[in-house]
Protein backbone atom coordinates (compact mmCIF):
# COMPACT_ATOMS: atom_id res chain seq x y z
CA UNK A 1 0.00 0.00 0.00
CA UNK A 2 1.20 3.53 -0.88
CA UNK A 3 1.77 5.73 2.26
CA UNK A 4 1.00 8.78 0.06
CA UNK A 5 -1.19 11.76 1.93
CA UNK A 6 -4.92 12.70 1.54
CA UNK A 7 -5.57 14.47 -1.59
CA UNK A 8 -6.39 18.11 -0.85
CA UNK A 9 -10.10 19.40 -0.73
CA UNK A 10 -10.87 15.68 -0.44
CA UNK A 11 -12.88 14.14 2.96
CA UNK A 12 -11.94 10.79 3.15
CA UNK A 13 -13.31 8.70 6.18
CA UNK A 14 -10.92 8.08 8.96
CA UNK A 15 -8.01 5.54 7.48
CA UNK A 16 -8.52 5.16 4.17
CA UNK A 17 -6.23 5.06 1.41
CA UNK A 18 -6.45 8.08 -1.11
CA UNK A 19 -5.17 5.78 -3.57
CA UNK A 20 -7.80 3.43 -3.25
CA UNK A 21 -7.49 -0.07 -2.83
CA UNK A 22 -7.15 -3.67 -5.20
CA UNK A 23 -8.12 -6.62 -3.49
CA UNK A 24 -7.30 -10.53 -5.38
CA UNK A 25 -9.72 -12.84 -4.22
CA UNK A 26 -8.31 -16.32 -4.80
CA UNK A 27 -11.21 -18.86 -5.22
CA UNK A 28 -12.53 -21.77 -7.33
CA UNK A 29 -16.47 -21.77 -6.48
CA UNK A 30 -18.17 -19.19 -8.59
CA UNK A 31 -21.00 -18.53 -5.42
CA UNK A 32 -17.99 -17.60 -2.71
CA UNK A 33 -16.39 -15.51 -5.72
CA UNK A 34 -20.03 -13.68 -5.68
CA UNK A 35 -20.35 -13.71 -2.28
CA UNK A 36 -17.05 -11.67 -1.54
CA UNK A 37 -17.37 -9.35 -4.54
CA UNK A 38 -20.78 -8.68 -2.97
CA UNK A 39 -19.34 -7.91 0.35
CA UNK A 40 -16.24 -5.77 -1.37
CA UNK A 41 -19.48 -3.52 -2.86
CA UNK A 42 -21.28 -2.72 0.07
CA UNK A 43 -17.76 -1.96 1.45
CA UNK A 44 -16.75 0.71 -1.75
CA UNK A 45 -20.32 1.77 -1.32
CA UNK A 46 -20.25 2.52 2.28
CA UNK A 47 -17.21 3.56 4.05
CA UNK A 48 -15.54 4.28 0.70
CA UNK A 49 -18.42 6.21 -0.10
CA UNK A 50 -17.66 5.92 -3.55
CA UNK A 51 -14.39 8.57 -2.63
CA UNK A 52 -11.69 6.03 -3.47
CA UNK A 53 -11.34 3.36 -5.62
CA UNK A 54 -12.01 0.08 -4.65
CA UNK A 55 -10.81 -2.91 -7.86
CA UNK A 56 -11.63 -6.73 -7.23
CA UNK A 57 -9.97 -8.70 -8.79
CA UNK A 58 -10.53 -12.65 -9.51
CA UNK A 59 -8.34 -15.95 -9.60
CA UNK A 60 -9.32 -19.41 -9.90
CA UNK A 61 -6.41 -21.12 -7.98
CA UNK A 62 -2.39 -19.94 -6.79
CA UNK A 63 -0.82 -20.29 -10.25
CA UNK A 64 -3.37 -17.40 -11.86
CA UNK A 65 -3.03 -15.24 -8.56
CA UNK A 66 0.71 -15.42 -8.73
CA UNK A 67 0.84 -13.90 -12.30
CA UNK A 68 -1.53 -11.10 -11.16
CA UNK A 69 0.82 -10.68 -8.02
CA UNK A 70 3.46 -9.86 -10.60
CA UNK A 71 1.60 -8.01 -13.06
CA UNK A 72 0.02 -5.13 -10.51
CA UNK A 73 -0.03 -4.27 -6.45
CA UNK A 74 -2.43 -5.14 -4.28
CA UNK A 75 -3.57 -4.10 -1.06
CA UNK A 76 -5.47 -7.47 -0.20
CA UNK A 77 -5.22 -11.08 -0.75
CA UNK A 78 -8.24 -13.17 0.71
CA UNK A 79 -7.90 -17.06 -0.18
CA UNK A 80 -9.13 -20.29 -0.41
CA UNK A 81 -6.64 -23.27 0.84
CA UNK A 82 -7.96 -26.10 -0.97
CA UNK A 83 -8.21 -25.84 -5.00
CA UNK A 84 -7.30 -27.17 -8.21
CA UNK A 85 -3.42 -26.09 -10.15
CA UNK A 86 -2.04 -24.53 -6.86
CA UNK A 87 -3.13 -24.55 -4.03
CA UNK A 88 -3.87 -21.43 -0.57
CA UNK A 89 -0.69 -23.05 1.00
CA UNK A 90 1.56 -22.92 -1.83
CA UNK A 91 0.19 -19.45 -2.69
CA UNK A 92 0.26 -18.07 0.92
CA UNK A 93 4.12 -19.74 0.89
CA UNK A 94 5.54 -17.92 -2.25
CA UNK A 95 4.01 -15.02 -1.61
CA UNK A 96 5.78 -14.67 1.66
CA UNK A 97 8.99 -16.09 0.18
CA UNK A 98 9.27 -12.69 -2.39
CA UNK A 99 10.36 -9.45 -1.45
CA UNK A 100 8.24 -7.54 -3.34
CA UNK A 101 4.94 -9.59 -2.20
CA UNK A 102 5.87 -10.32 1.97
CA UNK A 103 3.80 -7.72 3.02
CA UNK A 104 0.66 -8.09 1.41
CA UNK A 105 -2.07 -9.08 4.09
CA UNK A 106 -3.89 -12.49 3.56
CA UNK A 107 -7.17 -13.65 4.31
CA UNK A 108 -7.39 -17.67 4.33
CA UNK A 109 -11.04 -18.39 4.40
CA UNK A 110 -11.08 -22.32 3.79
CA UNK A 111 -13.75 -25.21 5.24
CA UNK A 112 -10.59 -26.89 6.20
CA UNK A 113 -10.01 -27.79 10.26
CA UNK A 114 -7.70 -27.16 13.10
CA UNK A 115 -4.72 -28.40 10.58
CA UNK A 116 -5.02 -26.30 7.58
CA UNK A 117 -5.70 -23.40 10.11
CA UNK A 118 -2.53 -24.09 12.45
CA UNK A 119 -0.56 -24.46 8.86
CA UNK A 120 -1.91 -21.44 7.22
CA UNK A 121 -0.65 -19.12 10.62
CA UNK A 122 2.50 -20.74 10.41
CA UNK A 123 2.63 -20.08 6.38
CA UNK A 124 2.29 -16.51 7.14
CA UNK A 125 -1.39 -15.55 7.15
CA UNK A 126 -2.63 -12.76 8.74
CA UNK A 127 -6.22 -13.75 9.59
CA UNK A 128 -8.15 -17.74 9.11
CA UNK A 129 -11.95 -17.28 8.56
CA UNK A 130 -13.76 -20.96 8.67
CA UNK A 131 -16.08 -21.62 6.02
CA UNK A 132 -19.47 -20.72 5.63
CA UNK A 133 -18.01 -17.41 7.17
CA UNK A 134 -20.95 -14.89 7.66
CA UNK A 135 -21.09 -11.68 5.41
CA UNK A 136 -20.22 -9.20 8.24
CA UNK A 137 -17.36 -11.44 9.27
CA UNK A 138 -15.90 -11.16 6.11
CA UNK A 139 -16.46 -7.02 5.90
CA UNK A 140 -14.81 -6.45 8.98
CA UNK A 141 -11.94 -8.52 8.23
CA UNK A 142 -11.20 -6.53 5.02
CA UNK A 143 -11.67 -3.20 7.09
CA UNK A 144 -9.40 -4.53 9.65
CA UNK A 145 -6.67 -5.54 7.51
CA UNK A 146 -6.86 -2.39 4.94
CA UNK A 147 -6.81 -0.02 7.96
CA UNK A 148 -10.48 1.32 6.92
CA UNK A 149 -12.29 3.03 9.53
CA UNK A 150 -9.70 3.56 12.42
Amino acid sequence: MSAAGPQSGAQLPSGVNPEGYRVLIVEDNPHIIEMYAYVLKKLASGELAGKVPLEVHFAPDGHHALILLHEQRFSLVMTDLYMPVMDGFALVERIREEEALRNIPIIAISAGGKEAQDRAMQLGVDIYLRKPVRFVEVLETVKQLLHIGK
